[in-house]
C-alpha cells in the first residue's frame, strides 16, 4: 500500500508510481551529507576554498550558488577590496603534509565583471603563456602540468592540477622565488559552466631582503556565468607575512592583495583584447554533479499530468 504517491507518465508514456520530488532528489544524490553554504562572502570564500577538492560536487555547487546571489547584491562593494579572513587552520593544512598556522594571516577579496564568459577568462590563466599573460607581473614563470591539459580545455575533464615556478622583483624588497601548486575545476551550474582555481605556497617565499618574510599565500578565483555572456569574478587572497619578525598590519597587507588581484583582470583583458577570445566547445562537458540530477528532476516535473491518492 502507498499513501501520498505520484503518478507520473514517462516520455514514452507509460505510467509510472514516484515518491515525493524532495526524497528522489535524496535517493539520486545519495546518502552524502553536504555541509550547508553559507551565506557571506568572508565565509563563502573559505568555504569554497576548503571543498575545492570534494569528490562529489554538492557542496562547491551550493558555494558557487550562494556567492552568485551574494554578489548580484553586492559586487560593487568588492571592486576596491573587502576584508576576508574565514580561511581556517585545518583547512591549510590538509592541503599538503606542511605544517601551517593561520594566527597572523590577512585576507582580502575583489570582485570584477566582465563581458568575456568564464571560458575565455579561465582558460588562458592555465595554458597560456604566463610572462605573456601577465608582462608587468614576473621575470620568469616555468609551470608544469601535473594533469593533461588538453582534456580539461576541451571540457573532457573536469580538473586540471599544476606545479609553478616564479620569479620576480620589486621595489625595495627586490628578488623573490615562489614555489606553488595550483589546482582548477570546471563546475556546471544553473547558468552554465563556471570556474574554481585554488593556489597555495609549497613553501615559504624565498626574498632577497631578510627584513620581509612571508610564510603562505592562498589563492581562491571564481569565474561565474553572467547575464548575456559574461563573467562575475571573485577572486580571495590570504597572506602570512612578518615585517621584521611582526606580523603586517592587516591595512598594509590587504593594500598590497587588493592592488595585485585588482590587476590580473586588467592584464587579462588586454591579453583577450590582443589574442581573441576562445569559445567553449559546443556539446557536453564532463561536468556533472547535482545541477544535472536537478534537471532531470525538472523533466520529470514536467511530466507530472497528475497525481492520485492511495488509501488503504
Amino acid at each position: 500500500m502507498f499513501r501520498d504517491t505520484l503518478w507520473l507518465i514517462t516520455p514514452l508514456g507509460f505510467a509510472m508510481r514516484s515518491i515525493h520530488l524532495l526524497p528522489l532528489a535524496l535517493l539520486l544524490v545519495g546518502c552524502r551529507q553536504v555541509p550547508p553554504a553559507p551565506q557571506e562572502l568572508d565565509e563563502l570564500c573559505g568555504y569554497l576554498f576548503a571543498h575545492y577538492d570534494d569528490e562529489h560536487p554538492e557542496a562547491l555547487e551550493q558555494g558557487l550558488f550562494n556567492l552568485d546571489t551574494w554578489l548580484l547584491d553586492n559586487l560593487e562593494e568588492t571592486f576596491e577590496g573587502y576584508s576576508v579572513t574565514n580561511l581556517s587552520e585545518a583547512t591549510v593544512n590538509a592541503l599538503d603534509d606542511r605544517a601551517r598556522n593561520t594566527d597572523a594571516m590577512v585576507g582580502a577579496a575583489v570582485g570584477t565583471q566582465s563581458d568575456h564568459p568564464p571560458y575565455a577568462l579561465g582558460v588562458p590563466q592555465l595554458v597560456a603563456d604566463q610572462e605573456d599573460l601577465y608582462p608587468d607581473a614576473h621575470d620568469y614563470y616555468d609551470r608544469t602540468f601535473l594533469t593533461e591539459p588538453d582534456c580539461f580545455v576541451d571540457l573532457s575533464c573536469e580538473v586540471a592540477e599544476v606545479q609553478n615556478h616564479i620569479e620576480d622583483t620589486y621595489p625595495i624588497i627586490g628578488a623573490m622565488v615562489i614555489e606553488n601548486h595550483g589546482q582548477y575545476r570546471w563546475i556546471e551550474t544553473e547558468k552554465g559552466l563556471a570556474w574554481v582555481q585554488r593556489t597555495w605556497l609549497d613553501e615559504p617565499t624565498d626574498l632577497e631582503v631578510d627584513w620581509i618574510d612571508i610564510q603562505d599565500q592562498y589563492y581562491l578565483n571564481v569565474l561565474l556565468p553572467y547575464g548575456d555572456g559574461g563573467t562575475l569574478a571573485l577572486q580571495s587572497m590570504w597572506v602570512e607575512a612578518y615585517w621584521d619578525g611582526l606580523p603586517v598590519s592587516d591595512n598594509q597587507a590587504q593594500l598590497l592583495l587588493i592592488s595585485q588581484m585588482q590587476n590580473v583582470y586588467v592584464q587579462l583583458d588586454e591579453y583577450i583584447s590582443s589574442e581573441g577570445a576562445l569559445e567553449q566547445p559546443s556539446g557536453c562537458s564532463s561536468t556533472g554533479g547535482t545541477a544535472g540530477l536537478m534537471g532531470l528532476l525538472a523533466m520529470l516535473g514536467a511530466a507530472l499530468v497528475g497525481y492520485r491518492r492511495r488509501r488503504d
